[in-house]
């Protein structure tokens, strides 16, 4: 979680520096015993430093919304395909959209050099902290070499560190193998071939507050807060294919390939509400508000690589799912499993 609070904090640090704010225009009250043409001054300083930003950053909403697709896929059970009877993993994920290659992993100067040229970013991250899924194979009772699962996560942060973060997650899976596994010896097992479809529910809130130190400029002082309030509602449709090959009887290696179709939207809302008082007479208040945001869907079609390495001790897995996803900024998801596949 404090991953998800130091890059929130980044993007409204960078945003606001100089009280600069995703919105074009700065109004509010004026304290009394400050003049017009002081209070004008002020604002007319404060405009100067938001003027060259979106008061509707679709790039960073739409990342935002793009990054709960790619953690949608926590406790997966990708690569521990033909198990006998059943398989339950449980485990996190987090999701990054990045506007660059994902080597270079959002620093802040990357951030501001891309805010001022731009006034938006590619920019989000989504962290799926808990999510539990159950396998079942089919083949038995319905249908040979299908295998259904499902789905459910949930986690709530209420009010730490001024951060209220909570997310829900809901889905069925379904894979099928077309190509069945070979053993050709002791250390070696391959799991065949395996196709995978699904489809996913996931809701996100969150809710940052963070209080900057009081500017002054004359006799006017402001005392800024800035706040980034997101609602984000995604629907997933993975569509996969994946093989992987156990060595040495512990180790599991899984490659694959395929495309999250992605419906939804994300609401953003980025704003600050700043006492101004006079440092004359501080019990003589006004206040200042900026405030920006907007609404937009998911990258509809988002193709990816996915990689896993893991182990098995017997019936007990261990994995670390990696996905790449394909397009001219990285997007990539990556997590922990634990698990029983039997």
């Amino acid at each position: 979680m404090n991953l998800y609070k130091r890059f929130v904090l980044a993007l409204l640090m960078v945003c606001f520096t100089g009280m600069a704010a995703f919105a074009l225009t700065a109004t509010g009250t004026k304290p009394s015993g400050v003049t017009d043409a002081e209070w004008q001054d002020l604002l007319d300083e404060l405009n100067k430093e938001i003027e060259k930003i979106d008061d509707k950053p679709e790039n960073l909403i739409r990342s935002f919304a793009d990054a709960s697709v790619f953690a949608s896929h926590g406790a997966t059970q990708r690569a521990y395909g033909e198990y006998k009877r059943f398989a339950f993993t449980i485990g996190a994920m987090a999701g990054m959209r990045l506007p660059g290659s994902p080597f270079s992993l959002m620093n802040t100067s990357e951030i501001g050099d891309t805010l001022e040229k731009d006034g938006d970013i590619k920019a989000g991250i989504n962290i799926q902290m808990i999510n539990a899924q159950f396998g079942l194979n089919t083949s038995s009772f319905l249908l040979e070499g299908l295998y259904l699962g499902v789905r459910f996560g949930y986690f709530s942060l209420n009010a730490i560190d001024d951060l209220t973060f909570k997310t829900l997650h809901i889905g069925l899976v379904g894979n099928y193998q077309i190509i069945k596994g070979r053993k050709p010896s002791g250390a070696l097992y391959w799991r065949g071939l395996t196709v995978g479809t699904g489809f996913l529910f996931q809701k996100t809130t969150l809710d940052y507050n963070y209080t900057l130190d009081t500017i002054t400029e004359g006799i006017v002082a402001l005392e800024p807060k800035l706040d980034f309030a997101m609602a984000v509602t995604t629907f997933t449709i993975p569509l996969e294919i994946n093989t992987s090959v156990q060595l040495l009887w512990v180790l599991n290696l899984s490659l694959g390939a395929g495309v999250d179709i992605a419906f939804g939207k994300n609401d953003v809302s980025i704003g600050m509400d700043s006492k101004a008082y006079n440092v004359n007479i501080p019990s003589n208040t006004g206040s200042i508000t900026i405030s920006g945001g907007g609404a937009m869907s998911p990258t509809i079609l988002n193709p990816k690589l996915m990689f896993n390495l893991g182990f098995k001790f017997g019936a007990v897995v261990i994995d670390v799912p990696i996905t790449y996803y394909i397009s001219k900024t990285a997007g990539i998801s990556a997590g922990i499993t634990l698990g029983i596949v039997y």
